[in-house]
């Protein structure tokens, strides 16, 4: 059986979801000992990154967080895992202030599901603290108005894209959209200084 060494073992990622109407969890977690509880048990099961999110994006979850809302939802959470453990923090949020905020609390990696085109500050806080990042592609983004797309909540600040780009990705399918989607989002990653490594 073939050896395998630490840069190609399994990462195992726990998700602790901090908001009243979580997908995961049903909200469970809600309150910062309960969070606490959940990161010891996933971690004590071999977690070796804790996702932590303050906004539900499941589908039908309409309720658009503000800003400081989300932060005093997964701050607390995150300082209190930090004391405890050194495990690698993950938080999952598309606001830069958010990530900012929760890196400077301890988190490493930041989990953004508009591929860091929801906010267009996000890639230099990202490469400003020197974090790792997610950049996960957003079907709801590059194509609005698909039915699929109808259920969800509507993510980042403003228009994304343009029209024309709008229109061009109707058109194209699904594995040329992610392709079209993660060009235009690594280009804002090279141009703000996240290193690819």
């Amino acid at each position: 059986m073939e050896k395998r060494d630490n840069h190609t073992k399994t990462a195992i990622c726990g998700i602790i979801n901090v908001t009243p109407d979580s997908f995961s969890d049903g909200g469970q977690f809600f309150a910062v000992e309960k969070a606490l509880k959940q990161a010891r048990k996933l971690i004590a099961e071999g977690a070796t990154i804790l996702d932590i999110g303050g906004e539900s994006t499941r589908p039908g979850s309409n309720n658009y967080v503000e800003i400081e809302e989300e932060i005093q939802r997964v701050i607390p959470v995150i300082k209190a895992i930090r004391q405890e453990s050194d495990v690698l923090i993950s938080v999952d949020t598309w606001k830069s202030q958010v990530a900012e905020a929760a890196l400077k609390a301890g988190a490493h990696i930041v989990n953004d599901i508009t591929g860091l085109m929801g906010d267009e500050k996000m890639a230099e806080v990202v490469a400003k603290a020197g974090a790792q990042v997610v950049i996960m592609f957003n079907p709801v983004m590059a194509r609005p108005q698909h039915p699929s797309s109808l259920i969800f909540p509507h993510f980042g600040f403003g228009e994304t894209f343009t029209q024309e780009y709008l229109d061009e990705f109707e058109k194209l399918p699904v594995e040329e959209l992610m392709t079209a989607f993660f060009d235009r989002a690594l280009v804002r990653a090279e141009k703000a200084g996240i290193s690819k490594e």
